[in-house]
């Protein structure tokens, strides 16, 4: 199969998992200590939304996660999202607001979404549900740096994806990116 092949393949990501190398503590699955998130992007809202459960591994105080735990998911899931619309970015800054302990074991509804976008920064918010409750647990918002490609050429070389097929991955990321933000406009404008 020639580049050219391989080039003609690449879509979109749809998950956090498939893109990003396999030892990442967020969504790696052979980080025997990490997340295993997969991070999905949701395509008609724009937004990262999964359900995930909290296992004892993360625990916090007893019965309960730790919030460092809960931070580094909102963390990797807005981080993810900006991938998804075809930014590298690093975090810049994070802010937590805890409202209820997050029980173990209990499914919890995640979603993230971005709210500005201005020259090489992102801005973005996230939420954490109980999914048997719809209760609201913990909000987040983030800024992000978006990485220069030469940057980001340095960091993934030599690793398990070629540098030039992630980079066209986020060329069409882009592109579905402005995509949704029209559609998502349009949509607002008929509403009003």
């Amino acid at each position: 199969m020639t580049a050219e092949d391989i080039y003609k393949q690449i879509r979109a990501s749809q998950n956090g998992q498939d893109w990003h190398h396999k030892n990442c503590f967020g969504c790696g699955p052979e980080n025997k200590r990490g997340l295993h998130a997969s991070f999905p992007f949701h395509e008609p809202t724009g937004e990262v939304r999964f359900n995930w459960t909290i296992e004892k591994d993360f625990e916090g105080a007893p019965g309960y996660a730790h919030g460092g735990a809960l931070a580094t998911l909102l963390d990797e899931a807005q981080g993810v999202l900006c991938f998804h619309l075809g930014h590298f970015v690093m975090t810049d800054q994070l802010y937590m607001r805890y409202y209820k302990a997050c029980p173990l074991g209990e499914e919890i509804e995640v979603r993230c979404w971005v709210t500005m976008v201005r020259r090489r920064r992102l801005y973005t918010k996230g939420t954490v549900h109980l999914k048997k409750t719809g209760e609201l647990l913990l909000t987040s918002k983030a800024r992000w740096y978006d990485m220069p490609d030469r940057v980001f050429s340095r960091m993934f070389q030599g690793t398990a994806f070629p540098v030039d097929i992630i980079l066209k991955v986020l060329e069409e990321n882009q592109k579905r990116g402005k995509e949704i933000r029209k559609r998502l406009k349009k949509e607002k404008l008929k509403s009003e």
